[in-house]
């Protein structure tokens, strides 16, 4: 996906947060994340965007530390109207970013060094996710096209399952935590999305970690088909609306459900 349409992913992605978001009281439970309020997750979600995402995209891979982050996160307040507008303008500002920057300058990336752009489509995934348990207050599916839910698909297997490590490592940072990090098992196996044909690959590399290839391999040992919402919707831990077809080994294939598996 291209920037442009990154952007506008973002964009129509965070008009819709805004509108359920706006629309629940702050205590009203968010079913898809047990234990969560709306007032909860307006405050995850205005913290992210208005600190994590601001911060990362616009400092300099030598400028970053934990306590730039931290300061930037303890801003935001328990207010829940006032987060979804916090949560609103971060968005914006975001998008704004997104068009101004120079987005081929090297910044930190989860203890490693990436162009600028790669926080464009972690902001897009991280959104859509939440979209999903916004709507769920409101009994009804977010609006994100099965595209977009693809390429969060991608993002999260490509990107984010090589850095598990790392990813631990930072949330153990910000929320003074001391989780563990999941290994990736030694067998291969993968995901398909019907609606979109797209597949992934997971194996583990000499080193120890995961290794993502686009594509279905020919020695996988499982391999978990769905549409393209219910794949993403299985990584991070939500609602089916159909549950993974799975051909091979179904125990594998939750092993390598290392979101699912972490205890972050």
């Amino acid at each position: 996906m291209d920037l442009d349409g990154a952007i506008a992913w973002i964009t129509s992605d965070a008009d819709e947060m805004s509108s359920l978001l706006g629309d629940a009281e702050p205590d009203q439970p968010v079913p898809t994340c047990p234990g969560w309020s709306a007032a909860d997750l307006s405050r995850h979600i205005a913290g992210g965007f208005s600190a994590w995402y601001l911060y990362n995209i616009s400092t300099p891979a030598e400028d970053w530390t934990p306590e730039g982050l931290m300061a930037r996160m303890a801003t935001v307040t328990d207010d829940h109207r006032a987060n979804v507008q916090t949560f609103r303008a971060a968005a914006t500002e975001f998008t704004n970013l997104c068009a101004q920057l120079d987005l081929d300058e090297p910044t930190w990336s989860f203890g490693s060094i990436e162009p600028a752009r790669w926080w464009v489509r972690r902001a897009a995934v991280e959104l859509t996710v939440h979209l999903t348990d916004a709507a769920g207050m409101h009994g009804r599916r977010a609006s994100t096209t099965r595209e977009r839910h693809a390429e969060a698909v991608d993002e999260t297997t490509m990107e984010m399952f090589p850095r598990m490590a790392a990813v631990t490592a930072t949330m153990n940072v910000v929320t003074g935590g001391d989780s563990a990090v999941p290994d990736p098992p030694d067998r291969p196996a993968a995901l398909v999305t019907d609606d979109t044909d797209r597949a992934w690959t997971f194996t583990r590399a000499a080193d120890g970690t995961t290794r993502t290839i686009r594509g279905l391999g020919g020695d996988v040992l499982a391999v978990g088909r769905a549409s393209s919402a219910d794949v993403l919707a299985w990584l991070w831990g939500r609602p089916m609306t159909t549950p993974l077809t799975i051909d091979g080994d179904a125990d594998l294939l939750d092993e390598w459900n290392l979101f699912q598996r972490s205890p972050l």
